[in-house]
């Protein structure tokens, strides 16, 4: 579901958009990634899977969002996808497993913030994801 899409001004030839979107407990192409939660910890991890299905769901919403051309021509636009995966920390902050796209010029790039949990146990498979992510949105 798209919360928000807004653009500002950062200075006179760089204006940036960026557009919100949230993830429920049903959506199957996000959350198909993580473990169910640890009865012990609370916690999930992210399994090993193929990607290639959370980043076409990504790219049709990307694609979806640019095609009203926006009134101005922005310099960015970036993403932000939460998901409904909430994790405590050491410090027993919650942290939501978000993806982050940006899209500058014609070269997409990607970040996901997570717990220091996920960092923990799931880093590399996180990785996988932010580079089929880039892959699969730069057309590689």
């Amino acid at each position: 579901m798209k919360l928000f899409d807004e653009t500002h001004e950062y200075g006179e030839a760089d204006s940036r958009r960026t557009i919100w979107h949230q993830f429920g407990e049903t959506d199957d192409f996000v959350n198909f990634i993580f473990s169910e939660p640890n009865p012990e910890y609370g916690s999930r991890t992210v399994v090993a899977a193929d990607y290639a299905p959370l980043a076409k769901a990504l790219k049709e919403l990307i694609e979806a969002d640019l095609l009203p051309s926006p009134e101005n021509v922005t310099s960015e636009t970036h993403w932000v996808f939460y998901t409904g995966v909430l994790d405590g920390d050491a410090i027993d902050d919650k942290v939501r497993f978000t993806i982050y796209v940006r899209l500058k010029g014609s070269r997409y790039d990607c970040n996901i913030n997570m717990s220091d949990f996920i960092f923990a146990s799931s880093f590399d498979n996180v990785q996988k994801i932010k580079a089929s992510l880039e892959e699969y949105l730069n057309g590689k």
